[in-house]
């Protein structure tokens, strides 16, 4: 009988072709938002967790503001967003540190790249010392990276995406660019990273400077935005984050306005905000659902009510109440399922249109799938068990009477 059912439900909704693709346009809606936002948010952690894994295991991130509190609020970002506490001392004291095998800063320069008429008007200009190559791992396409001797040259190192921007296909070493109205020979290209998107400004946007050029530029020495450090082992990362913190703590007057992280409190932060966002967006598409169930309902009530003289036929010659409800509640289900099905369809394209936009590459799982398809089969059980209780207590002699 379930297979006869389940015939029946298709074959109703062949009869009613129209009628049945608006039943399930609630449920397609709700579940190509669900899968798609999901989607999406997995390919931004996803591309998070390559670009900070890039960083290596054994890196750690000094950031100015006190992230962590003592209160209930559990962080307090806002912190970072002042002027930064960290300076070139705090570089130097962290470098003697027993176990750090390299420590460097990075500050961030506000300007526009030129060549000729050509511009990269969303580059990010930072400048950094030769120690950063040797800590965060910066393959070349082409030159060098900064060394010792370019601390006052005016020298720069493109990130892939600004030599296209600037030079297109040609050579770009050896060429100049300009900088706030100052000429820099370019020394360098960084290969392009392989990261499948970014959040922010892209890695290959970002080009180098030595830190005495940026004071040169600027006429001060820029604030530190960050410093890294990189340990000798990944097993002595740990106890080094508590020396760092003692270490720089004195300096700063025993103030500790500053946050050490290493590579898993990095994702761990960002894993936990993009979940609040992914969870709280997807909940609001799933609303569509709960709008598509109702439809089922509704457009179930009415099949039941044109139906009358079927069920009572059908009921005549022998099927059970518990039959009738059976095939009622299939063509609910059946409905739901395949509106499900071609949601998730809908949810591929729009995830990947949305991914190329974005610079992301959606990840589709087959949980989400497997979830996506058995909310959909829920929705039909759910929403179709009232039409179809209401045609299995139909009294046959009844439902043959009725006009």
């Amino acid at each position: 009988m379930m297979w006869e059912n389940i015939k029946m439900a298709f074959s109703s909704l062949r009869n009613s072709k129209v009628r049945s693709f608006l039943t399930m346009l609630g449920i397609i809606i709700g579940v190509a938002s669900v899968v798609a936002i999901t989607a999406i948010g997995q390919g931004v952690k996803d591309s998070i967790t390559k670009q900070v894994s890039g960083l290596g295991s054994n890196v750690l991130t000094i950031t100015s503001g006190q992230a962590q509190t003592s209160g209930k609020g559990g962080a307090n970002f806002a912190a970072a967003l002042g002027t930064s506490t960290l300076t070139a001392a705090d570089v130097a004291t962290i470098g003697k540190l027993k176990h750090i095998s390299g420590a460097s800063s990075i500050s961030l320069l506000s300007g526009i790249l030129a060549h000729g008429t050509a511009i990269s008007s969303d580059s990010l200009i930072v400048s950094t010392t030769p120690e950063f190559a040797k800590i965060i791992d910066q393959p070349l396409a082409d030159g060098r990276f900064l060394a010792d001797a370019d601390l006052n040259a005016k020298v720069i190192v493109l990130g892939d995406k600004t030599k296209t921007d600037l030079f297109g296909t040609s050579e770009a070493v050896g060429r100049a660019v300009t900088f706030r109205g100052t000429p820099l020979t370019v020394i360098g290209v960084v290969k392009k990273k392989d990261t499948g998107g970014t959040i922010g400004a892209s890695q290959d946007a970002i080009s180098y400077l030595s830190k005495g050029t940026a004071k040169a530029l600027t006429g001060t020495d820029p604030s530190i935005l960050r410093i890294y450090a990189k340990v000798d082992s990944a097993t002595n990362v740990d106890p080094t984050v508590g020396q760092i913190k003692g270490a720089v703590k004195k300096n700063h007057g025993g103030q500790s306005d500053f946050n050490v992280q290493t590579q898993a409190d990095l994702l761990a932060t960002f894993n936990t905000i993009l979940n609040l966002l992914t969870t709280f967006i997807a909940a609001i598409a799933s609303i569509s659902l709960l709008v598509g169930g109702i439809g089922i309902m509704n457009i179930m009530l009415v099949n039941v009510t044109e139906r009358t003289r079927e069920i009572g036929l059908r009921k005549a010659l022998g099927a059970s109440s518990s039959t009738v409800l059976s095939q009622f509640l299939i063509e609910a289900v059946v409905i739901s399922i395949i509106g499900g099905a071609l949601g998730i369809v809908a949810a591929v394209g729009m995830a990947t249109g949305a991914g190329k936009l974005a610079g992301i590459t959606p990840a589709f799982t087959l949980n989400s799938i497997l979830i996506a398809v058995g909310v959909s089969a829920g929705v039909g059980i759910v929403f179709g068990i009232a039409p179809a209780i209401k045609a299995a207590r139909k009294r046959p002699i009844q439902a043959l009477k009725a006009e």
